[in-house]
């Protein structure tokens, strides 16, 4: 079966956007540094955690457009995409519901929030009773 080839683009640019050097380290700041969310906690976030934050949220986005409406199948693209999106959705949706609050804005950030849930959903069907599990070594 031959791919069209805005399916092969569109796969091309989710690769190049989540495995660029800077979204690697920024996930990896997220995953290993970032505080667990306390209430008000923002505020003692440094700047290095904010950036990370801001850099995986971005990416988030990006990913959450490519990925609409079914542009790539899912089955070719969760297998693949769920664990970084999960992770990382998993450590940043504490701090994004606090600010989407604060600024009275609930649209903060949603398209990478409904990303973060499809992957969460995704991941419980196809991969039930697998945990995250989080390594300060990891690769």
């Amino acid at each position: 079966m031959r791919v069209p080839a805005a399916v092969t683009s569109c796969a091309d640019r989710l690769f190049q956007e989540l495995n660029s050097a800077e979204n690697i380290a920024a996930r990896r700041h997220v995953f290993q540094h970032l505080p667990a969310f306390a209430a008000g906690g923002q505020a003692t976030l440094s700047v290095q955690d904010r950036d990370a934050m801001k850099m995986v949220l971005n990416s988030l986005d990006r990913v959450a457009f490519l990925t609409q409406e079914n542009w790539i199948p899912e089955a070719t693209i969760m297998p693949w995409l769920n664990p970084m999106v999960v992770k990382s959705w998993l450590k940043l949706k504490p701090y994004v519901e606090a600010e989407r609050e604060r600024r009275q804005e609930p649209d903060y950030y949603e398209s990478a929030g409904a990303l973060g849930e499809r992957c969460l959903a995704w991941r419980t069907h196809h991969r039930p009773g697998a945990e995250i599990v989080w390594l300060d070594d990891a690769l």
